[in-house]
């Protein structure tokens, strides 16, 4: 008896249909399991941050090509490329020993010169060293007959041919294209000195672009050699001309420029201007159906599910994180941003659940 009542009781407990867990139910049923899971944001009217990228190059209307302006032997160089230098600060020496002969020499006519005046002054009834103390025209005799003026002209001319011997920065700036070595013939041009007080930075937009871009208006400058560099600036230069290419060219002066910007370095130029009540999106809602773009709206039905419904749209502006419609969305639809690249037009979706903060 005892062994009967135990092979009934095995026989109910296999007998018995055991209940389904979770994911057997999900399983079988295949419906639930396959419908996408989508992520929404809802659409927004405000101003949209709109943004021109474009490549430009450094130019300095400052730039200057200097050099002797005499000839002779360069006897000293004291600068070399990428020095930055203060305006009047010597960068080379020619050889100079006949120069300064030459002023001494004119030093000394003009000295004799002032002893034949004193002489002179005496012999006409006047006083030495006063010159007031003769009429105008004997004054204007005697400095013929003394050799003044001339003595006057060759000491200027002897100062000026030292000078040029020695040639100074005419601003401040950083030296460029020096290739001179000392004791060579100075012969051209010695150096480019580039300012550094306000390079500017020459660039092109499209003429559909020309609309978001205004005189004074403020862009980001990045140098291609040294990107984690940013410099800003301001436009004050539109050309009124649109190129066979569509293009119109434009200047932006830099602040704060340093010695990392060479002239004719490439730059990327970033301009941003707001552009209010517009619809506004993230990038990700916007897909591509036939060659055409489109948003899918959220149609809730549960508080989990419902439609995504197929709306053709507009492009108006767009950024690198999102994107202004001029059609197809109104403020306040909950347009698809996760799960959209597969939909249909009204297809079923669940909504993705959201993460618990920590």
């Amino acid at each position: 008896m005892k062994y009967l009542l135990i092979a009934l009781l095995v026989t109910l407990i296999q007998c018995t249909p055991s209940q389904p867990t979770e994911e057997e139910t999900d399983t079988a049923n295949p419906s639930v399991s396959t419908i996408p899971v989508v992520a929404t944001q809802t659409a927004q009217r405000k101003a949209f941050r709109w943004l021109l990228l474009s490549n430009g190059r450094v130019i300095n209307q400052s730039a200057s090509r200097i050099g002797f302006k005499t000839n002779g032997v360069i006897a000293q160089i004291n600068v070399q490329n990428g020095s930055s230098v203060r305006a009047g600060q010597l960068l080379a020496q020619l050889e100079n020993r006949e120069q300064l002969l030459a002023l001494r020499q004119a030093e000394l006519q003009l000295a004799e010169a002032r002893v034949e005046i004193n002489d002179l002054l005496i012999s006409q009834g006047g006083r030495k060293g006063d010159t007031t103390s003769v009429k105008a025209d004997v004054w204007a005799y005697i400095k013929l007959r003394s050799g003044f003026e001339r003595g006057l002209l060759a000491l200027q001319k002897a100062r000026n041919d030292v000078d040029n011997t020695y040639l100074r920065a005419p601003f401040g700036g950083v030296v460029a294209n020096l290739n001179a070595k000392p004791f060579s013939a100075a012969s051209g041009e010695f150096c480019t000195l580039l300012s550094q007080a306000a390079p500017l930075v020459e660039f092109a937009v499209l003429e559909t672009e020309l609309m978001a871009v205004q005189l004074g208006q403020t862009v980001a400058v990045q140098p291609v050699a040294f990107g984690e560099r940013r410099y800003k600036g301001q436009v004050v230069e539109i050309n009124p001309y649109v190129s066979e290419q569509g293009l119109v060219q434009l200047k932006a002066r830099i602040n704060g420029a340093d010695k990392y910007l060479f002239e004719g370095m490439n730059v990327r130029v970033q301009v941003e201007k707001g552009i209010p009540n517009q619809i506004v999106v993230p990038k990700a809602a916007v897909v591509e159906r036939s060659g055409r773009k489109v948003v899918f709206t959220y149609a809730a039905e549960t508080d989990t599910s419902g439609l995504a419904k197929w709306n053709y749209v507009t492009i108006a502006h767009e950024n690198d994180t999102e994107i202004a419609l001029s059609e197809g969305i109104k403020a306040g639809d909950a347009v698809i941003v996760e799960g959209n690249l597969n939909l249909g037009h009204d297809a079923r979706v669940r909504l993705k659940k959201k993460e618990n903060p920590d």
